[in-house]
This record gives structure tokens, sequence and C-alpha cells, in this order.
């Protein structure tokens, strides 16, 4: 396979599925390349400064039930890159609401300076692997189409005004996959019928995440994490304190609505939302939100978490060339269920391309 062999992987995604996948590839000798529409990586995994405060804004925490997945950690947190957080959280049952402790004795861990460490150690680990042709990842590049030409993937990017396709030798796509199959409808990509049906049954619920920098200590109790009843009334599904958390050196709160609510305004104005959530919010402020909040952020996840979770960790959507989806809605969500997917698609992958 002379030609197939000359082509680069093309994986679509830097969060955690996307590189735990080049780093399956880069083991067994092939070319990656990541392609990664925000400026940075991580996905989902996300921590952001505001003001002089510092907030993981998506996933909040992960855990750690598999044997692969938990290597992975295991030589994260020795490089010191992930450490833990708690053993569960506090819930309550309506805002406002008493706080029942609900320890587990089963680990929370978090990044060590935000969640975003992982991503990144997994990143340096790439390009220190010493295996094959160095993994090459590319941000601020929107992937336009993913199409087929005879034994070719081409992709179709986007980057600083301009144009480009990559030919590849196959192509893994991390994105959430109702983004996955407007990708590969746009670039003409016929797919498998049981894989088509199957794709389409997946859905999401969005998300907003606002973040409010304090100056003083908030009220969320230790260990600075409240989970909300899935049925208590209400906007707010999860607070956390990022001080708690130890992330942040400045008071500050995340402050995640539920998917009802975030659907139900999804396209309301930024500033209506804000004053919604912060009026939800207030039992866990000391003091008068007007004055003790001195920054605010709200980010809009569209695809926050999958409603519908497919039970295999990987869909080959095409076999020839191949076109492979994985992330957090194959074989389990969360952070754990994404890493497994793009491990388990990058072995599938990397075996495909020996035969």
């Amino acid at each position: 396979m002379p030609v197939t062999n000359a082509l680069p992987v093309v994986v679509v995604g830097a969060g955690i599925a996307g590189l735990c996948a080049a780093g399956e590839l880069v083991r067994a000798g092939r070319r990656v390349l990541v392609v990664e529409k925000s400026r940075g990586i991580g996905g989902r995994m996300a921590t952001r400064r505001v003001g002089g405060a510092v907030c993981d804004h998506g996933a909040q925490f992960f855990t750690v039930r598999g044997r692969a997945f938990g290597g992975l950690v295991t030589d994260a947190r020795a490089a010191g890159a992930v450490d833990t957080w708690c053993t569960g959280f506090g819930r309550a049952g309506s805002i406002g609401g008493a706080v029942e402790p609900a320890p587990d004795g089963h680990a929370r861990w978090r990044g060590t300076r935000g969640m975003t460490d992982l991503p990144k150690w997994l990143l340096e680990h790439l390009a220190a692997d010493g295996h094959g042709e160095p993994c090459l990842v590319t941000t601020n590049a929107k992937v336009a189409s993913i199409g087929v030409a005879g034994d070719r993937v081409m992709v179709a990017v986007e980057s600083e005004g301009r144009a480009a396709t990559l030919e590849a030798a196959a192509a893994i796509v991390t994105a959430p996959v109702p983004q996955a199959l407007d990708l590969f409808a746009a670039g003409d990509a016929t797919l498998d019928v049981e894989a088509r049906v199957a794709l389409g049954t997946v859905a999401y619920d969005p998300c907003f995440a606002l973040m409010l920098v304090l100056d003083r200590p908030s009220l969320v109790p230790p260990p600075g994490g409240i989970q909300f009843a899935a049925d208590s009334p209400g906007p707010l599904a999860w607070i956390a304190d990022n001080m708690q958390k130890g992330i942040s050196t400045v008071p500050a709160l995340t402050v995640h609505a539920t998917g009802d609510f975030s659907r139900a305004h999804f396209d309301a104005p930024p500033e209506a939302v804000t004053a919604m959530l912060l009026d939800a919010a207030r039992p866990w402020i000391d003091g008068d939100p007007a004055t003790v909040v001195v920054e605010r952020s709200l980010h809009r996840w569209k695809f926050a978490l999958p409603t519908t979770v497919l039970e295999s960790p990987l869909v080959v959507a095409r076999q020839d060339p191949p076109l492979v989806c994985c992330g957090d809605a194959f074989g389990g969500p969360r952070v754990e269920g994404a890493a497994s997917s793009g491990l388990a698609a990058g072995r599938w992958l990397a075996r495909r391309l020996t035969t």
C-alpha cells in the first residue's frame, strides 16, 4: 500500500478523544495530523482565566474505572499533570436547600492547574513519544467537509482566511456526532447504512457555564462542589468553587445550567441568561452579588453532554478508505468514556491500516 503509507491520518478534534487516538496511531508508526478548530486544545476539558481567577468551565472532574485510562492517569499524575480533588460532592434537592455530603470513596480527579492540564500532558507525551513520525497539531483550523476520492480521504480545512484540502489515508472524527454527520454530508461521503443509522440516534444537551469571580470566599461547602438533583426546580445543575478545588488563588465559582434551561434559553441575550443564573446562585454568594461579583463570563456549549450513548466505543462510518467516529458519545460518557473511545479508535485504525 505505497500510496496509503505515504499519507497521514487526519484526526479531527484535539480533545482527549482525539489526542488519545493520535497517541495510539503514533505508537503504531503512523504519521498523524490533528486538526482543531479552537485556538487551544482540550475540547470540553476547558480552563479559562477570568480576571485574576482560574475557572474550569467545561468538564469539572473525571473518574477512573478502567485499566487503560487508569494507566494513562497514573503516568499523568507522576508527571504532575493531574491530582485528586475529593471522593464525592454535596448534593442538593433544590436551589438554596440543604446540601447533604455524598462521599462514596471513589476519587474525583482534576488537572493540577485546571482541566486542560491532562490534554496538554497528552500532547507533550505525543511529542516526546519517539515512535515513527511526529504528531502535528494545528489549531484555529476549521474542518469544512470530509469526503472520499478513490482510496483517499479528502479533508477540507479553513484557517486564517485560507482554504486547503488535505489528502489522508484515513480520518478519525471526534467532533460531536451531529457535526460529524454535517462534515460527511458536506463532502458527499458515502457512509455504511448501519453506521449512519446508529450515528443518527445520538443527541446532546446544551449547557451554559457562568464563571463568577468574587471578592471573598463563596458559601459552597467543602470540598467545593454541589450537584443538584435532576428533578430539582430551577436552572442549576452544578456549582463548583475553583479556589477550594485548588486551581484558583482567587475566589471564583463555575455555575452550570441544566440541559432543559440551556435549551430553552440557548438563543436568549447573554445578559439575560447571566442574570437568571446569577440570581439562582445567590444562596452560595456571601453578600450582595452586585458588589461581591467583580468579574463574570458566560460560555455556551451547544453539545455539552450526550443524552444518547452508543454501546460501541467507536463507529466505523466507512471501511475503505476508513472513516471512524469516536468520543464521549461512544461506549460511555464523560472524560473517561471519551478517552477510552479515542484509545479504541486509534488501535482499531492502526490495525486496519496494516492489513
